[in-house]
Parts: structure tokens; sequence; C-alpha cells
């Protein structure tokens, strides 16, 4: 029993079209949050004078993002990727911010502030 050409033919392309239709997986999925990144924790001034403010920045991106500022002394005024920063003693401070996007994607960065007389 022979085989039409025709078949062969229809064979062939349909298993190229299987082939050529096969998803690339090069672009990464934004469900998944991995748009996030946390570039950079920076200040306006790293050496103040006590009772001075200081601009604090967060640089980052990604979907939905969230900040906590922390540090062990010192006051942050303000909410979100800037804050303002002052404490009423001197010595150096360690202050930190935990960006955190809504695939619950984290990273956490800390930055020095020394406060003088």
């Amino acid at each position: 029993m022979k085989i039409p050409k025709i078949f062969l033919l229809f064979i062939m392309l349909a298993c190229l079209a299987a082939i050529s239709c096969k998803k690339s997986s090069n672009t990464p999925d934004p469900g998944t949050g991995s748009n996030f990144k946390f570039s950079t924790l920076v200040a306006a001034d790293t050496v103040i004078k006590v009772n001075d403010v200081t601009t604090l920045s967060a640089i980052a991106t990604g979907d939905g993002l969230s900040y906590k500022w922390s540090s062990d002394y010192g006051t942050f005024v303000g909410s979100g990727s800037t804050v303002q920063w002052t404490v009423c003693h001197q010595a150096r401070f360690a202050i930190k911010c935990a960006v955190t996007d809504k695939y619950n994607n984290s990273e956490t960065k800390t930055i020095v502030v020394r406060a003088h007389n």
C-alpha cells in the first residue's frame, strides 16, 4: 500500500506547525513579581547636626510596593519611598528600609547616618 504524497506533505506540515508553536519562556511572568528590584537607599546628607533633618529615599521598582522604615533611634516623618529623619543625640545610626511588593517579594537595605553637635 502506497501513501499518497499529499498525505505525507500534510504530516510534515503538522509536525512543523507543532514545533514552531512552542511557547518561549524568555519573558518573565509579571504575575510573580519578577520585575521587583530594590536598587538603592540614599540619604540627602549622611552627616547631620543633632536635631537637623535629612531626607531618605528608597529607589525600587515593582508592583504594589510598600515601605517599612526603621532605626533604633530617631524620628521618621512621612511614609512611602521618601521620608524625613532626625535624631536628638550624637552617634552613628543604622537606618533600614524594607521594600515589599504585592507578591511578597521583599528586600531590606541599610544606610548609616552620623549625627554630631
